[in-house]
């Protein structure tokens, strides 16, 4: 008689053996929590130069669409105004300062620190350099903004190009990705920024004025996976339904720890039975196609596959 070693049960089995037996199967259940609600930290940088008047209000206009889409998304979030002019030092605008869904109408305090940007700030207009010293928050006067846990948005909206440099130095889209990279690090969560600027390659005429291209907004927006719209438009609600939706990254794949038998994995949210939009067998996960609601259980039962 000859014995066959397997490895992946740690069973030796004789193939003329008749009383030999292959090991049961392995079922196991596995439960995930979904998170609460995501915490996100929004900074608006504002053009305050002269030719801002119909872009400043048409901003403050869309402050309903920004909070409302937030709220939707039943977000824990934050909001601040900021300047792109350098010599504000980043320093918050409003009153209060920092826009939360406690406050009583955070409509209008977010219209009211859109519009007290003003129109009177003299170029150039650097607004990498002012998000970096806002968030950098050297003064304290910006405190209780920037959450250890939170995702960071960052929104620049101007009718120019960026001309930054005194602080970020040769490269400023760069030196700022690299700045966004450090914030997603400290807090694990996506940081990104978002440009409300004129078109490339030429700018553009509209409803709410013209603007010249935002080459560097744009650029910045592409390399870290944030929003791009026209500040010619007049409609701010793409702008803030974009804004919510990479705000809000709840998940929806969950990581095993075996790898799945294919067609035994079924998965329950708050016990309702739900289809799996995909199951990975290579790096084993469900994919749902539908984030669960905040705090919901997913349970995950499938059988085991045997090691080979």
């Amino acid at each position: 008689m000859f014995a066959l070693a397997l490895a992946c049960t740690g069973f030796d089995i004789g193939v003329n053996d008749p009383d030999a037996q292959a090991p049961d199967p392995v079922w196991t259940t596995e439960t995930f929590t979904q998170d609460a609600a995501p915490a996100v930290d929004v900074l608006f940088l504002v053009d305050g130069t002269g030719s801002m008047s119909e872009e400043q209000a048409a901003l403050a206009a869309a402050a309903s669409d920004f909070v409302t889409e937030l709220q939707s998304r039943a977000l824990d979030w934050q909001l601040g105004v900021a300047s792109t002019d350098l010599t504000d030092n980043g320093v918050l605008y409003g009153d209060p300062w920092i826009v939360t869904p406690e406050h009583p109408d955070g409509v209008t305090a977010l219209a009211e620190a859109f519009s007290a940007i003003g129109t009177g700030h003299v170029p150039p207009s650097t607004g990498l350099d002012a998000a970096t010293l806002a968030l950098r928050d050297s003064t304290g006067e910006n405190r209780g903004f920037r959450r250890e846990s939170a995702a960071l948005q960052v929104v620049f909206v101007s009718d120019g190009d960026d001309q930054s440099g005194l602080v970020l130095g040769a490269d400023p889209v760069g030196t700022f990705v690299d700045l966004l990279v450090g914030q997603a690090a400290r807090s694990a969560q996506p940081a990104r920024a978002s440009a409300v600027v004129g078109d490339a390659p030429h700018g553009c005429d509209g409803a709410a004025g013209s603007a010249n291209a935002g080459t560097r907004y744009l650029e910045l927006a592409e390399r870290t996976g944030g929003a791009t719209a026209s500040i010619c438009s007049a409609d701010f609600t793409g702008v803030a339904a974009a804004l919510g939706e990479l705000a809000a990254r709840w998940p929806t794949r969950f990581g095993l720890h075996a790898t799945p038998v294919e067609g035994t994995v079924t998965v329950e949210v708050d016990g309702v039975r739900v289809e799996p939009a995909a199951v990975d067998y290579v790096d084993p996960a469900v994919e749902l196609s539908e984030p669960p609601a905040p705090d919901a259980e997913i349970r995950v039962h499938y059988r085991i596959a045997e090691a080979s």
